[in-house]
C-alpha cells in the first residue's frame, strides 16, 4: 500500500512536533535533576529546550490547522448562522493565509540574513538559521493547510455552520 505525499506531510507534523516536545520534557528533567540532585548543571539543555519548543509550536501550528484545533472567535459566524458563515469563515482564513505567506517570505529573508552573518547559538555553537528556520517551515505548511481548509470551505467540504469536516 502505497502511501500519498499528503498522507505522508500529515503524520510527518503530527510526529516531529511530538517528538520534540517529548525531547524537550526528557531534556528538562535531566537538567533538573543534574542541577538539583547532582549539583552540576549542564550548559546545553536549556538552549536546545528552548529550540525544539519553538520547532514544536511552529511545526505544531500547521498540524492544529490541519485537525481544526485553532482557537478561533466565532461570535459573528454564530450571531448571524449559516448565510453568514461561509464568508466569514473564508475572509477570516484568508486573513490567516495572508499572515501566514507574509510570515513565510519574512522568515525565509531573516534565514538568509542570519546565513550571511554567520551567527551561531552560545551554548551549542550552531548556526543560528537553524532555529529560525521553524518559522518559514511552520507558517509555510499552516499556509497550506488554511489554503486547502479555505478551498474545502469554498467547494462544500467543510461547512462552517456546524463546525465539522463532512
Amino acid at each position: 500500500m502505497t502511501k500519498s505525499p499528503k498522507s505522508i506531510i500529515n503524520r510527518s507534523e503530527e510526529i516531529f512536533s511530538s517528538m520534540a516536545l517529548v525531547m524537550m520534557t526528557g531534556i528538562t528533567v535531566v537538567q533538573v535533576f543534574n542541577r538539583y540532585v547532582l549539583q552540576n548543571s549542564l550548559d546545553w539543555s536549556e538552549e536546545i529546550a528552548r529550540y525544539l519548543f519553538i520547532w514544536a509550536v511552529y511545526v505544531g501550528c500547521s498540524y492544529a490547522t490541519q485537525m481544526n484545533r485553532h482557537l478561533e472567535v466565532t461570535v459573528v459566524r454564530n450571531m448571524f448562522g449559516g448565510k453568514i458563515a461561509k464568508p466569514v469563515t473564508i475572509a477570516a482564513y484568508l486573513c490567516t493565509l495572508v499572515f501566514c505567506v507574509c510570515a513565510t517570505v519574512w522568515g525565509i529573508k531573516f534565514i538568509l540574513f542570519l546565513s550571511s552573518t554567520g551567527q551561531k547559538t552560545p551554548a551549542l555553537e550552531i548556526q543560528m538559521y537553524w532555529v529560525f528556520l521553524s518559522v518559514p517551515v511552520g507558517m509555510g505548511l499552516m499556509a497550506l493547510r488554511t489554503l486547502e481548509r479555505t478551498w474545502g470551505v469554498i467547494t462544500g467540504k467543510y461547512d462552517p455552520a456546524i463546525m465539522e469536516i463532512n
